[in-house]
């Protein structure tokens, strides 16, 4: 967290403070160890879950908890996803209030079941070292939510840092060298944007939209040429055009929709004269 940020907080703290009259302000954890409060969290419908925090004090509460804070499913048998927070929450409570909180996160178990409503959650604990670094980051840097979530499940869960995209691609670059680093992987050579849509159940559906990226390739002459895209099986499966390219041009912006093709792997592969001019391999 930068001193920035940390300064703000100590003030939102500060004011909070001061009229809600309160004595005590602490990190949440410690509030926890020193038993200063007791807390439940429940599913209240998708990744939002309600934590229900009693102040044991006869002092006013102020509570921080930070970004990188985890709730995992506790549902016994039937497990479901984890929650992560990327942003900073301040809960106020009263002297012996019993206060419900609505949290928002994101899901960090790609893989497992949407939480229902009602389901029964941890009462929180620090994720692992890069997902902490991740929240801190996407705490102090405004995206999207949809860019947020693309970006957890590529620390969580392994997914394509290339699907970390926003439409401002500055500040999607920055987030993806950012994460890129946090997994000790090369940049991706492309960037393919997703829909993650979550339903009131909480099941997660992901859709493929568009993919971008810049082409280098050389020609000794004009020829006409060919870009299309192969699956895993080598067949071509969608061709995104063909037409006449000229030696003094050797850059392609590649920009096309990939809605209807399936997760799998793919080529990008841009042909001249059945001589490939260039040829990578990429995700959805």
């Amino acid at each position: 967290m930068s001193i920035k940020h940390i300064i703000a907080v100590l003030l939102v703290n500060f004011f909070i403070f001061k009229s809600s009259g309160g004595k005590t302000s602490v990190p949440i954890q410690k509030a926890f160890d020193k038993k200063y409060i007791t807390a439940k969290a429940v599913c209240k419908g998708g990744l939002e879950l309600n934590y229900l925090v009693t102040n044991l004090l006869k002092d006013s509460l102020v509570i921080f908890v930070p970004a990188g804070w985890r709730f995992n499913s506790n549902a016994g048998k039937e497990d479901y996803q984890d929650i992560l927070l990327a942003h900073d929450e301040l809960l106020v409570l009263k002297p012996k209030e019993h206060r419900t909180f609505e949290v928002k996160g994101y899901c960090c178990e790609a893989t497992k079941a949407g939480p229902k409503s009602g389901v029964p959650y941890t009462v929180g604990k620090m994720a692992d070292s890069s997902l902490v670094n991740l929240a801190r980051y996407l705490n102090t840097h405004k995206v999207d939510s949809n860019t947020e979530q693309y970006s957890v499940w590529a620390v969580s869960d392994g997914k394509e840092t290339a699907n970390i995209t926003h439409h401002n691609d500055s500040i999607a670059s920055l987030l993806r060298t950012f994460v890129a680093r946090l997994k000790g992987e090369p940049l991706p050579w492309y960037t393919l944007l997703k829909r993650a849509k979550i339903t009131g159940s909480g099941e997660v559906h992901d859709h493929p939209v568009k993919f971008k990226a810049n082409i280098n390739y050389a020609l000794a002459e004009k020829c006409y040429s060919y870009c299309y895209i192969i699956d895993a099986n080598g067949q071509k499966v969608s061709q995104i055009f063909g037409k006449w390219l000229l030696p003094e041009n050797n850059e392609y912006e590649a920009t096309f929709s990939v809605a209807g093709l399936q997760k799998g792997e793919y080529k990008l592969v841009l042909e001249g004269k059945n001589v490939p001019l260039f040829e990578k391999a990429f995700k959805i």
